[in-house]
């Protein structure tokens, strides 16, 4: 178990004094000054310059010192949320274990797309201690275990709850559905109604720059969803706020809002997908052969025909997803890949309109967003059947206990917030 680092007044007054006798203060200083107090709890301008570091790193935003000035006071609030998270859970006896966080990481390293023995290697090319990530974990996983005992009763869907949402849904046929994926920001006092509204929009323009959606939202989204890259899902129209139904009524698939005010804070919304309700397509899990050739992104989309005309020659030469790898070698440049049990409903919007129509051998030529042209062939299809009422059920169940978990969170910080001695340093 990682132990919380705590400094009372007489040991802080100690630190002070061993400071001084070391051999280089200014050094000292630079590592040790404290940037908040939260309770008997520290956190050091260390701390949030590695946790700085860990989310421009993996959120994929240019690291300018504009930037990281700007992340400096919404990160300094996310760990200082952190600490009082574990001090909860702390004084109710909850210890996390380490199999506990090695969990944590694990997921994480999965998030990234990095394996999870490569995951400390990989920080510590960007100058990150794995303790960052370490501790950021335990604060989540022994907040979870305190929110789970401590609203117990609150975080109960019943059935009853259940049936009237299956009957709202059955009341909203033939109505839109979105499937999207979501950034909050709360607003839980007047005063933070300026700094919450910039940082909705700073993260609009990362966003809009080509950082990825999902890894901000990871990173700076106050949902229950942020585990998930923000993604709620399929979600049907009356179930949603109507501030953001009326924002996703005039989005386009992928497109991205603007900063929506709701009375709890400030959102984002990027619209993955849309149907009407009652005609939903019907999905499939496939085998997806591909080879990829890279576009140039100096040349402008100038190289966008030639390759495509250079994957369309090679594929008529493709029998079968054996014949890939083959072809992929001949042509210097390309790689190939074999994508196994992928589910197209889980692909992005404008790959899954193309898979749906693919059959088992079928193949066509696709362009990614002006990244690379790609050869995709179906080498596998296997149609999934329409979920039964008790998946249906325990669907419905999931998503309401996400929303009272999300509501469940906002009330349970804010007590402990109101409880707490926090001094901010910086």
């Amino acid at each position: 178990m990682l132990k919380l680092f705590t400094l009372t007044k007489t040991a802080a007054l100690s630190l002070l004094v061993c400071l001084f006798l070391l051999p280089n203060p200014s050094a000292a200083q630079g590592v040790m000054r404290i940037a908040a107090v939260v309770n008997d709890d520290v956190i050091s301008a260390h701390d949030l310059a590695q946790r700085i570091r860990l989310t421009i790193a993996t959120s994929r935003l240019p690291n300018t010192p504009e930037v990281r000035r700007r992340l400096t006071s919404t990160i300094l609030r996310t760990m200082i949320d952190e600490r009082l998270k574990r001090q909860a859970a702390e004084k109710l006896g909850i210890e996390v274990t380490d199999d506990q966080i090695q969990n944590g990481l694990n997921r994480f390293a999965q998030s990234l797309k990095i394996p999870v023995d490569k995951l400390a290697i990989a920080l510590g090319q960007s100058g990150i201690d794995i303790e960052v990530v370490k501790e950021q974990a335990e604060a989540e996983i022994a907040w979870t275990f305190y929110r789970n005992q401590v609203s117990s009763q609150r975080l109960r869907v019943s059935e009853n709850e259940i049936d009237a949402a299956i009957a709202a849904e059955e009341a909203n046929k033939g109505k839109p559905e979105y499937n999207y994926a979501e950034i909050f920001i709360p607003v839980e006092s007047p005063d933070q109604e300026s700094s919450a509204r910039q940082m909705a929009e700073r993260l609009v323009g990362h966003a809009g720059q080509g950082a990825s959606f999902e890894d901000l939202a990871r990173d700076f989204s106050q949902s229950p969803s942020a585990t998930e890259g923000g993604n709620l899902g399929w979600v049907q129209s009356g179930n949603l706020d109507p501030e953001l139904e009326n924002v996703l009524s005039r989005l386009n698939v992928g497109g991205l809002s603007n900063p929506v005010r709701t009375p709890a804070g400030y959102f984002i919304v990027k619209l993955n997908d849309k149907r009407i309700s009652g005609q939903s397509k019907p999905d499939a899990i496939i085998d997806l052969g591909q080879i990829s050739f890279p576009l140039d992104p100096q040349q402008g989309g100038a190289d966008i025909a030639p390759k495509k005309q250079q994957a369309t020659n090679i594929a008529y030469q493709i029998k079968s997803c054996a014949d890939l790898k083959t072809a992929s070698e001949e042509v210097p440049g390309t790689q190939s890949t074999i994508i196994n049990d992928l589910r197209i409903s889980k692909t992005a919007p404008e790959l899954r309109q193309t898979l749906q129509n693919l059959n088992e051998g079928q193949i066509t030529i696709f362009e990614r967003n002006g990244v690379s042209i790609m050869i995709l062939m179906v080498c596998k299809r296997q149609e999934v059947a329409k979920s039964p009422e008790i998946a249906k059920r325990k669907a419905i169940q999931q998503r309401l206990r996400q929303e009272k978990i999300g509501r469940e969170n906002r009330r349970l910080i804010q007590q402990e917030r109101r409880s707490a001695f926090v001094d901010i340093r910086l």
